[in-house]
């Protein structure tokens, strides 16, 4: 399977769980920017999907989609970053992601939410995205 197959089959495994249909495409965060793996857009939520295989540098996956949301102060993201395995990353760069998301989470008050997945999409990750998806209205 290539990358692209296995963006598509990891990102819809979750948004299936979750009662969400995607894209099955690229966001496009802007010029210079970026993209984002995998969305779909839900009572005006985009619902982002990050799948991290082997990325050295994760948090830049976080981190793209702030000029988004500086660009474009009335869009809302609801970013969901999964490492698939941990071991690939730096312990330093997952706490990094953690970090990054919260302090966007503050600056875009109401309009940026971050979940992070490590290793396996359980039945504890699915139950706390959902629950925080149903506060915030999207689901």
């Amino acid at each position: 399977m290539n990358r692209k197959d296995k963006i598509i089959h990891f990102s819809n495994l979750i948004g299936s769980a979750l009662g969400l249909t995607l894209n099955n495409s690229e966001l496009n965060y802007g010029k210079g920017i970026g993209r984002a793996d995998n969305y779909c857009i839900i009572n005006n939520w985009y619902v982002v999907f990050e799948m991290e295989f082997s990325q050295r540098h994760p948090e830049m996956n976080v981190m793209k989609a702030w000029p988004f949301l500086d660009l474009y102060p009335e869009k809302r993201i609801f970013l969901i970053q999964h490492l698939i395995n941990e071991k690939s990353v730096s312990p330093n760069r997952i706490k990094l992601c953690s970090w990054i998301g919260e302090k966007m989470e503050q600056h875009n008050k109401g309009r940026f939410f971050y979940n992070l997945i490590i290793n396996d999409f359980d039945e504890k990750s699915k139950l706390c995205i959902s629950k925080q998806m149903k506060e915030l209205n999207i689901i």
